[in-house]
């Protein structure tokens, strides 16, 4: 009887510590996938808007090659430049100039949604005039004059003297003193002498407040530094910075005020300068005040020279509480059910290790990528809560939270582990449908985002409306979508089921009451494993003829709307 209640034991214990460290460990990766997702969107924005101010050299090969226009050392002309650029990400995108070596200087920087302030110097000038307006050709107000010197500033300097793109040391913003990271190219004329620097800025207080929005547990932590230890973001409510005689001091990740923080810095240092560049890297360490605890973390670097490791923290008692109750609340059920009777002991446990064999297989399911159907434990007792949980932590780390359908990296995992499981045997027979919609972007700037949510929990509905129980619908970001068609590959049923699906997105949708518009969508499809042997490359080639549609598309509209005018 003794040793069937300490199997019992034992078996539960060992059970909720498997099913801890998976959790923690899929948690814990996957939210530091999401910082690291956008941490990368912000870096991308960054590169592509200073292209569109000073796009790289091309050269045609045929009559119908790209045509890019030098840049031009005229600031009016420039001027178009700067606003165009501004516009390309809105929501990241705030700052974009040009310093001239001659010390001109113009730029546009984002206040709000509606405010601009052109910033500008012209040749001769010996102030910096800052004007007031609400966008391009919009009547202006000088707010200000002042002393600036644009050779005189950080991400001027590092350019020139790097001679490519490269991201500024950060410093604090000649007007707001707010901490900033710069992006900076060095633009030459033929003969290689100096015109000047176009750059753009990463506010970090971006990568601040996405951090502090994220959920991380009770006593998790997340934070973005450099190699040094010094912070660039942390979801800490912390001053990163301060001013001592005039010069920057930053705060290091070893002197935070979180105790989490500091020993996840040191576990995470000591494998960094061992040279151990695995990403993502798993850590284990002792807290002081938090017990034992994980971090992962992973490098972000870019051919500018950004070098950043991002790092996701938190204790095992976040993850364990559920898992421990149920422990002891069904050992102690055990106990009682072993000494009122043996054959009544054998019953329960047999039924909990049935189910914590479910318990134990859906951990190892959610971190594998998995399919992850029902459970099927029906129980009111800390195992059934347990179940309970893991449905719903399956739920919230698939899903869109928007549209409720599935996320991104579901449903790649997905994909990945059914390609992994095909064999001559079990062939696998799939399309993908990379869908992204024309209009969405003019309905929610003249709409709202609110409305625009709408729309898009609209859209994802009609797109589950038109599919079998077997295919899946994801939300790639954005207003793109893709829709996962199982064991479909000939040609002809692919391309019926994406005009099924275009007439069903180009319905009008009510975007307020009584208010309705047209949405459209540009379709494009891979199939499986015609166009590509892994998600990646589908992915690519469904993205890549989904442009092919939507640039003929605009391209047909562009001949119609000149039919009509002439």
């Amino acid at each position: 009887m003794l040793c069937l209640a300490a199997t019992i034991g034992w078996v539960l214990y060992r059970a909720g510590e498997d099913a801890t460290d998976v959790l923690s460990r899929k948690a814990l990766t996957d939210m530091l996938s999401s910082i690291g997702a956008a941490t990368e969107r912000h870096m991308f924005s960054a590169h592509t808007t200073l292209r569109a101010v000073a796009p790289e050299s091309v050269i045609s090969t045929n009559n119908t090659g790209r045509v890019v226009l030098p840049f031009t050392e005229d600031l009016s002309l420039l001027e178009d430049r700067l606003w165009v650029a501004t516009g390309l990400f809105p929501e990241v995108t705030r700052h974009v100039y040009f310093g001239a070596e001659d010390g001109r200087f113009i730029g546009v920087n984002r206040v709000r949604q509606n405010e601009f302030e052109l910033r500008l110097r012209k040749k001769g000038d010996q102030l910096r005039r800052v004007y007031s307006m609400a966008g391009p050709n919009e009547p202006i107000a000088l707010l200000r004059s002042e002393k600036y010197e644009a050779k005189l500033r950080p991400w001027y300097g590092s350019a020139a003297a790097r001679g490519k793109a490269i991201w500024s040391p950060l410093y604090t913003d000649f007007t707001t003193h707010e901490l900033l990271l710069t992006l900076s190219k060095p633009i030459y004329r033929a003969d290689q002498s100096l015109i000047g620097v176009v750059s753009t800025d990463m506010p970090l207080e971006q990568l601040t407040e996405f951090l502090a929005s994220l959920s991380l547990g009770k006593k998790g932590v997340a934070f973005i530094m450099e190699r040094s230890g010094a912070l660039i973001a942390t979801s800490v409510k912390e001053a990163l910075y301060r001013m001592e005689n005039n010069k920057l001091v930053r705060l290091k990740a070893d002197a935070s005020s979180s105790p989490l923080v500091r020993e996840a810095y040191s576990a995470v240092s000591r494998q960094l300068q061992s040279g151990t560049r695995a990403a993502p890297m798993l850590h284990q360490f002792d807290d002081n005040s938090l017990g034992k605890a994980q971090a992962v973390s992973t490098v972000l670097q870019d051919s500018a020279g950004l070098d950043w490791v991002v790092v996701v923290a938190a204790p095992r008692s976040d993850f364990r509480g559920t898992v421990t109750a149920s422990i002891y609340q069904s050992l102690v059920i055990g106990l009682i059910a072993v000494i009122v009777a043996l054959i009544l002991g054998f019953v329960i446990l047999r039924r909990a290790l049935v189910d914590i064999r479910k318990l134990t297989s859906a951990a190892r399911s959610i971190g594998s990528g998995a399919p992850f159907g029902s459970l099927d434990i029906d129980r009111r007792d800390e195992i059934g809560q347990l179940a309970q949980s893991f449905q719903e932590m399956e739920h919230n780390l698939r899903t869109d939270r928007l549209t409720h359908v599935l996320n991104r990296d579901s449903l790649i995992a997905q994909i990945d582990f059914r390609c992994r499981n095909a064999s001559d045997a079990n062939p696998l027979r799939f399309a993908l449908l990379f869908i992204d919609l024309d209009s969405f972007k003019l309905i929610n700037d003249h709409y709202g985002h609110d409305k625009g949510d709408l729309v898009l929990m609209e859209v994802a509905g009609r797109l589950q409306a038109a599919i079998r129980k077997d295919d899946s619908v994801a939300r790639f970001g954005g207003d793109e979508f893709v829709v996962y068609l199982h064991g479909v590959d000939q040609e002809a049923v692919v391309e019926s089921i994406c005009a099924k699906i275009r007439a069903s997105l180009e319905q009008p949708i009510l975007v307020r009451e009584g208010v309705t518009d047209h949405i459209g969508a540009s379709i494009g499809a891979a199939r499986y494993p015609m166009d590509g042997q892994d998600s990646e490359t589908l992915f690519r080639v469904a993205d890549t003829r989904m442009f092919s549609v939507k640039k003929a598309r605009k391209a047909a509209q562009s001949e119609e709307s000149d039919d009509l005018t002439a």
